[in-house]
């Protein structure tokens, strides 16, 4: 047998029933809501053309005799009927390619994975909503390059659709010259036969992926009936989308369900965005951004206010003396905004009741290092200044040695109840922690030392924002932008807030304004507290807002 098949395409659908029929505002509402409960497709009035045009052929290929019957039968059958999948045939039409958007997936993500399983040899992949096979394809053609022993490796990729047509087309694996558009003529020449104007598959890309019917708002996934646990990557490019905000959600968590940890989400261009993803760990890239399932680093990310990027004021700490005040560039302007910072009545409030989130796994506790790695002996440690422990201090937590740190921020605060700084970076370890309360509570004992300090604000606006508090984290992230009113990150957070409680006039306002500041910077600039992020990095989660 060749290497390659070429079979024959038939796709002849039954001979419709012609006729003539009316689609009124009810018929719009009804068949609106069927198909929004059974797929998740969400038809606005805008699409409201759309609907009735799918509606209408599917009805006529039905054999109904008119639209309430036809209604009626939709309504009685499951969703992975065959008339109900008739419908979903006309409703949804897939258009894609090979190796659309694919540049990251191909240079860094599956090199990575392959990477990181070479001691098991197996990569699972699904292509949820893989249209007509062209993504799944593209994946298995780039793991043929990458893979010089392939043959050892045991490789599952899945691509499933709720559009019966499309699945028939991928599964016979045969294309027009449109969906190579963007393929190099290397991948083309190797793995594909042109005949009579249409490329056939190479049959070794054909049989490691598998196809099949599935819908998203079922719950057939996670399993490994369906081929859908414990994968290292999920495609769902341009199929959210078409779903309203709550089914958008409830998929996205359902595929962190279904990913290994350390596995990838990629989602596409139009869909990005911090609140549907927020159990994720962002990964920006120039052209794409990746989601990975990493609950450590999430979970160590989660409250990070990150002291690195505020060095310049802990450098001049550290060579003060230990009475001395803490010196800020902005000391001329500290009257007028501790003015306005009274006003604002800042209280300690109890703790927020809100629903606990699944818990993350917990950051490691990290042993101190030995004296002669750099932490000081207790003869020594009984002769160091305020401001000595508190460089020491600084140093241990940028290593990760969180217990090592918190000893000597107790310390500090042991010799000055009222240094707001070291009452912070114990609230920043807390954080980090998971220990939330206290977190808090030190919080509001630093800004009773330090009306002015930044960082707790920040902090407290961060955590209050994870608690759902929105309204407690915008009254902090108010607070931070009355201090620095250059600081990005405030304004970004409070967009957010915004976003999250569907004040889009706010948030598009607050948007608009750290876009602006970001103007002004470099790229390759860090921005506040937030020591991973770069301008660039931040100005492409604002275009995913806008977009």
């Amino acid at each position: 047998m060749s290497e390659f098949s070429e079979s024959k395409v038939t796709r002849k659908a039954p001979k419709p029933i012609h006729r003539e029929t009316n689609f009124n505002d009810d018929d719009f509402i009804k068949f609106r809501d069927l198909i929004r409960s059974k797929a998740g497709i969400f038809f606005s009035d805008r699409k409201r053309a759309d609907l009735k045009t799918g509606v209408l052929k599917a009805f006529h290929y039905s054999g109904m005799k008119n639209l309430r019957q036809y209604f009626d039968l939709l309504q009685d059958e499951p969703s992975n009927s065959s008339v109900f999948k008739t419908l979903v045939s006309f409703l949804t039409i897939g258009e894609t390619y090979f190796f659309r958007h694919f540049e990251v997936i191909e240079r860094v993500i599956l090199p990575q994975l392959t990477k990181a399983h070479q001691h098991d040899k197996t990569l699972r992949i699904w292509s949820a909503g893989c249209s007509t096979g062209e993504e799944p394809f593209t994946a298995a053609m780039v793991l043929y390059e990458i893979l010089e022993d392939i043959e050892s490796w045991k490789i599952q990729i899945i691509g499933t659709d709720i559009n019966v047509n499309s699945l028939q087309y991928a599964k016979e694996g045969v294309y027009r010259p449109w969906s190579l558009r963007s393929i190099s003529d290397y991948y083309k020449d190797k793995y594909f036969r042109k005949s009579e104007g249409l490329y056939y598959l190479d049959e070794r890309i054909r049989n490691i992926v598998s196809f099949d019917y599935m819908n998203l708002m079922d719950d057939t996934y996670p399993s490994s009936g369906t081929m859908t646990k414990d994968l290292d990557l999920i495609f769902c490019r341009n199929v959210t989308i078409y779903f309203e905000a709550d089914t958008t959600i409830k998929v996205v968590n359902k595929f962190y369900e279904c990913l290994k940890e350390k596995g990838y989400l990629a989602v596409g261009h139009a869909e990005p965005s911090s609140l549907i993803y927020d159990r994720y760990l962002s990964e920006i890239y120039p052209d794409a951004v990746m989601y990975r399932k990493d609950s450590a680093a999430k979970k160590e990310q989660q409250y990070k206010t990150g002291i690195r990027i505020r060095r310049d004021i802990f450098k001049e700490y550290k060579v003060q003396a230990a009475s001395g005040p803490v010196h800020h560039p902005m000391v001329p302007k500290l009257s007028m905004l501790q003015k306005q910072i009274d006003r604002l009545k800042v209280e300690p409030k109890k703790p927020t009741v809100v629903k606990k989130k699944e818990a993350l796994a917990p950051v490691p506790d990290v042993q101190p290092r030995a004296a002669a790695e750099g932490a000081p002996s207790e003869d020594r440690r009984s002769e160091m200044t305020e401001s000595q422990l508190f460089a020491a201090g600084i140093e241990l937590f940028q290593q990760k040695d969180f217990n090592g740190a918190e000893k000597n921020f107790h310390e500090v605060v042991a010799l000055n109840s009222r240094n707001g700084r070291a009452l912070y970076m114990i609230a920043h370890i807390k954080a980090n922690l998971d220990q939330i309360a206290e977190a808090k509570a030190y919080c509001f004992k630093a800004i009773d030392s330090d009306s002015l300090l930044l960082e707790a604000y920040y902090l407290l606006g961060l955590i209050f924002k994870e608690e759902n508090a929105y309204d407690e984290s915008i009254k902090m992230l108010k607070k931070v932008i009355y201090i620095d009113q250059n600081f990005a990150m405030g304004y970004y957070e409070l967009a957010v807030n915004y976003f999250k409680m569907n004040d889009n006039v706010q948030g598009n306002k607050y948007l608009r304004q750290t876009d602006k500041l970001l103007a002004e910077r470099l790229p390759d600039d860090r921005v506040g507290i937030l020591d991973d992020m770069t301008v660039a990095e931040l100005g492409m989660m604002i275009k995913m807002w806008s977009n």
